[in-house]
């Protein structure tokens, strides 16, 4: 009786060591399977061609005598300098930023970031700067719904330091 008690007890640990066996089969099978081949991924390289998805009017701009030139060019974008002013092609978000430097510190010193009046709407004004007595710098910046045809003008009171005095937007 003990023989088969022996041997019962090793049949019943070789179905154990079976069944462990089968189990991690089954896993090892599940973790392959969800392994994809190096020919299905995406490649992530960027191809040559491809322009970044936000539009930018090409850096910034700086003073010229009395008027604002652009630093660089985009035949595509949808902005545009035109007048001391920024045009607006289409419709959507702009991040739009300046940032003025006044020659000398004066409580007088200030700017105003403003949408003109076009097409039946009236100026809004979207910015405005005190530069503090202490300092001869003044940042602003804001995002705005602007639709085709808009136009932004920045208007500046005091003397600035024209190589420090920068503006622009940016297509979001």
């Amino acid at each position: 009786m003990e023989g088969q008690s022996r041997s019962s007890h090793r049949y019943l640990l070789l179905q154990v060591w079976c069944a462990l066996l089968t189990v991690s089969m089954v896993v090892m099978a599940v973790f392959v399977a969800s392994i994809k081949p190096k020919s299905d991924e995406v490649s992530t390289l960027k191809p040559a061609n491809v322009s970044p998805t936000a539009q930018v009017l090409d850096g910034n701009f700086s003073m010229n005598d009395q008027s604002w030139e652009e630093s660089l060019a985009c035949d595509s974008c949808s902005l545009v300098l035109q007048d001391n002013s920024i045009y607006f092609k289409k419709q959507g978000l702009y991040f739009i930023y300046a940032q003025v430097t006044f020659r000398e510190m004066n409580e007088s010193n200030f700017m105003v970031l403003k949408r003109n009046a076009v097409f039946g709407k009236s100026m809004i004004t979207l910015a405005e700067g005190t530069c503090p007595p202490e300092k001869v710098s003044v940042l602003v910046a804001r995002i705005v719904r602007l639709t085709e045809g808009d136009s932004v003008s920045l208007n500046i009171s005091g003397v600035i330091l024209k190589e420090s005095t920068v503006w622009g937007a940016f297509h979001c």
